[in-house]
């Protein structure tokens, strides 16, 4: 049973290379939430997430990992940048997660205006970022996203949206 009260509840973030023994709850999740698209195993997401450490984000709530996003470079079609000299600095948001039994306390706003910080501070005036569960896209416009198109992550259907860093 949850038990929610009026209490703001306040995530820390740490970049996952600075907590390495996240790794493992943080490709357990990965795993769990999106293995059915590639079912690759929790080695393997454990693996990409060490890679990708100093761009992922672990949020952390009375000392325990709850949260976690990664924030990665965007890098536009060759053809697309070649072209247009003053396309935007983004970056693309991925691996977006807070634990089922904290769900509903505003984690996931945090998540969200975290990535918008982090992002800002690396001089990108957009975020990029799929979506492969349609209930969360009114979430995600509730925070400034716009949909932008229909997209695919491999053989799985997403909603494509950017939102202002």
């Amino acid at each position: 049973m949850k038990f929610f009260t009026t209490a703001k509840h306040k995530l820390t973030f740490t970049k996952l290379n600075d907590c390495l023994d996240c790794a493992p709850i943080a490709a357990k999740w990965a795993e769990d939430e999106w293995g059915y698209i590639r079912d690759k195993g929790v080695e393997f997401r454990e693996q990409v997430l060490r890679e990708l450490s100093d761009y992922v984000y672990i949020g952390f709530y009375a000392g325990q990992a709850v949260a976690m996003f990664a924030l990665l470079p965007h890098e536009y079609h060759t053809e697309l940048a070649t072209r247009l000299s003053k396309l935007p600095n983004a970056t693309e948001l991925m691996y977006v997660y807070v634990d089922e039994r904290v769900r509903g306390l505003g984690f996931g706003r945090q998540v969200v205006d975290k990535a918008k910080a982090v992002a800002h501070d690396a001089g990108a005036q957009l975020i990029y970022f799929d979506t492969l569960k349609q209930s969360l896209n009114r979430f995600y416009e509730n925070q400034g996203a716009k949909l932008v198109c229909e997209g695919r992550l491999f053989t799985e259907p997403t909603d494509v949206f950017y939102m202002k860093a």
